[in-house]
């Protein structure tokens, strides 16, 4: 797994204007400090996907001239929800006067500013407002050498003894250079003593899980949360909440990637804020073409640009309300849409991205709920481009394919 980097030398310090006492235009406190924790501070944290932190000046001053690169060329902070589809919460796009102020930070040499003028401003939606429990791996985890693509699952005690509602989540990788995707399965009571048995079965810690948690498929499991290469998650909205009964735990499937041979052992964490009662149950509700699942329908043929494939099925179940979007591909995809026809013929994008990047993978918030209704029609679409000699098809390889939607819902 590739995570942005950006590669910068400290800011010379003879270059640097010299100290006259007068104070800078254009200083860490005051000026930069609220830009970099509204738009950067939710993915640059230590142990971020962002792979470095920039929260603080000590992290941020000898990047300076890193970061005003990154943000004139538009390529931070990422967004690839397509302008015009929907309306978004926490866009972390800059204005072009924030980016001119970063410039001008990176010009003058970093200037701290006084620590009086900080006014960090509102935190990034990807932070929780606070952290109820923390769930994490029973003992940290090494793939098998030789191993390109590992899906292990863990059962991890739910340590509430009501049932309740969980209101967010936070994932944190342990290792983001083998980690490529982690998803959290509802493990209910009457399944729990199969799953235990699976686990004892295995000498690693675990179970292999291709597929889904080892006893259901990805689309017929119950999810808790998702996690993928630069996604953020925080607070879900709208008052909602995934029901959590007391007497179910929690199937953390992670897939390791382990190509760059990296040996580092593996302790990813979920943090977890949970509430009594919400405003309305919700659900995650992944969107794919079951027949894809067992590698039919997705062809991707070698030497290919421009393939596409795409799902669609009417809403027969009655009507209910998405409150985020996501879509997943893997490396060779172009672009994807996940969209509603309605009855009448109209359309709701719920989510276009045309400059797919596996890297930046994120959950998108609507501003406004999208009511589906019987009779509607939900589709999801992938463009590819395959480049290599080899045929691919829908497979749970790194150098396999995928075309997944993903939605938060409630009724």
């Amino acid at each position: 797994m590739l995570l942005f980097a950006l590669f910068a030398c400290a800011p010379d310090a003879d270059s640097a204007p010299p100290d006259s006492g007068v104070a800078p235009d254009v200083a860490w406190y005051g000026d930069v400090e609220p830009i970099l924790t509204q738009s950067c501070s939710g993915c640059h944290v230590a142990g971020g996907v962002g792979g470095f932190p920039l929260d603080s000046y000590a992290t941020a001053a000898p990047m300076a001239g890193a970061i005003a690169d990154a943000v004139e060329a538009r390529r931070m902070p990422p967004w690839k929800a397509v302008e015009g589809c929907n309306d978004y919460e926490g866009d972390p796009s800059l204005s072009a006067a924030a980016i001119k102020r970063l410039r001008s930070w990176s010009d003058a040499g970093a200037p701290e500013g006084n620590a009086a003028d900080s006014a960090p401003g509102a935190p990034p939606s990807s932070v929780l407002p606070r952290v109820d429990e923390t769930l994490e791996l029973p003992v940290a985890y090494s793939p098998a050498a030789g191993v390109d693509d590992d899906y292990r699952c863990f059962l991890m005690d739910w340590p509430r003894a009501e049932s309740t509602y969980v209101t967010g989540y936070r994932m944190l990788p342990g290792n983001a250079a083998l980690v490529h995707h982690v998803i959290a399965y509802i493990a209910p009571a009457s399944q729990l003593d199969e799953y235990r048995a699976l686990d004892d079965a295995d000498t690693d810690p675990g179970w292999t899980c291709y597929g889904g948690p080892g006893l259901s498929n990805q689309a017929d499991a119950e999810w808790l949360g998702a996690w993928a290469p630069g996604g953020v998650n925080g607070e879900f909205p709208n008052g909602t909440g995934i029901p959590m009964r007391a007497d179910s735990e929690v199937v953390l499937q992670v897939h390791y990637n382990n190509r760059s041979g990296d040996t580092e052992p593996d302790l990813t964490k979920m943090e977890v804020m949970v509430s009594e009662e919400v405003e309305s149950p919700a659900y995650i509700q992944p969107w794919t073409n079951p027949r894809w699942l067992d590698g039919s329908g997705m062809d991707i043929p070698a030497n290919s640009e421009g393939t596409t494939h795409s799902f669609s099925l009417a809403d027969t179940w009655g009507t209910f309300q998405v409150h985020t979007a996501s879509l997943h591909m893997h490396q060779l995809g172009r672009s994807a849409f996940l969209e509603v026809e309605h009855e009448g013929g109209d359309k709701s994008c719920l989510l276009t991205i045309e400059d797919w990047d596996f890297n930046w993978q994120r959950t998108y918030v609507l501003s406004e709920p999208v009511t589906v209704k019987k009779g509607d029609v939900l589709t999801v679409s992938c463009t590819w481009d395959n480049p290599t000699d080899e045929d691919v098809n829908w497979g749970e390889g790194t150098g396999d394919e995928m075309c997944l939607g993903t939605m938060l819902f409630s009724y």
